[in-house]
Formats: structure tokens, C-alpha cells, sequence
């Protein structure tokens, strides 16, 4: 059987598991890019190079959660269906400052891995 991967440039709708998410009749869909391994690798090379030298656990931490960040905020497209009270999120950044660990890990892990962002990829119908 051939494996099939994503374009590294192209847009998928990816539909989260979080909180039941997928069974919504109008579920939260995050438009993201797949990153392969050679572009994890990059970010893992940012986060040691902002790291050399660094003495205490503290900066290194900070340095790794900055780039967290940078790694989702420059994969993903938009986000539809999240809101915060009645006001409707689609800028990466704020979703990523407001949403809870478990979704943003989830869509990290979907961004990092075809077999994740398979299974949760938006079917068109």
C-alpha cells in the first residue's frame, strides 16, 4: 500500500476531537498546513539556538513555549466555529492565548502527524 502525504503548502480543514467536537452539528474547523519532519527539525534548531547558553530551566522553558507559538501561529490558516462568550475567534493568535491545552496539543499533534490530520480531516460532503 503507497503512503500519501499532504503538501507541505497546501490548507486542510481539520475538525478537532476536543470535547466532542466532530459529533457538533457546527463544529470549531482549523484551517492548518502539515509540517513534516524536516520543519520540526527547524523549529527544535530555533528553540536550541535561543537556548545556547542558557543557565536555568526557566529560559529554556520560556524559549520552547515561544516557539510553540510561532510553530502554530505560522501553520494555521483560520479558525471557524470558536468563540469566546458571544464573539466568534479566527485569528491564530488569540485562538492559541485563549483555548484550552488539551485543543491546542491536539491540533500540534494533528499539524505533526499525517495519520492524525487524516483522521480528523473535514470531509467535504
Amino acid at each position: 500500500m503507497a503512503i500519501i502525504s499532504f503538501d507541505k503548502d497546501a490548507i486542510i480543514e481539520y475538525v478537532p476531537a476536543y470535547g466532542g467536537n466532530r459529533e457538533s452539528d457546527d463544529p470549531c474547523v482549523v484551517r492548518l498546513k502539515f509540517i513534516p519532519y524536516s520543519r520540526v527539525q527547524h523549529y527544535a534548531r530555533l528553540i536550541s539556538a535561543h537556548t545556547k547558553g542558557a543557565a536555568g530551566n526557566d529560559k529554556i522553558a520560556e524559549a520552547a513555549q515561544a516557539m510553540q507559538k510561532r510553530q502554530f501561529v505560522e501553520n494555521i490558516e483560520s479558525i471557524s466555529g470558536y468563540f469566546i462568550g458571544d464573539r466568534e475567534v479566527s485569528a491564530p493568535a488569540e485562538f492559541y492565548e485563549t483555548a484550552d491545552t488539551d485543543l491546542i496539543l491536539e491540533i500540534i499533534r494533528a499539524m505533526e502527524s499525517h495519520q492524525k490530520l487524516s483522521e480528523g480531516q473535514r470531509k467535504n460532503s
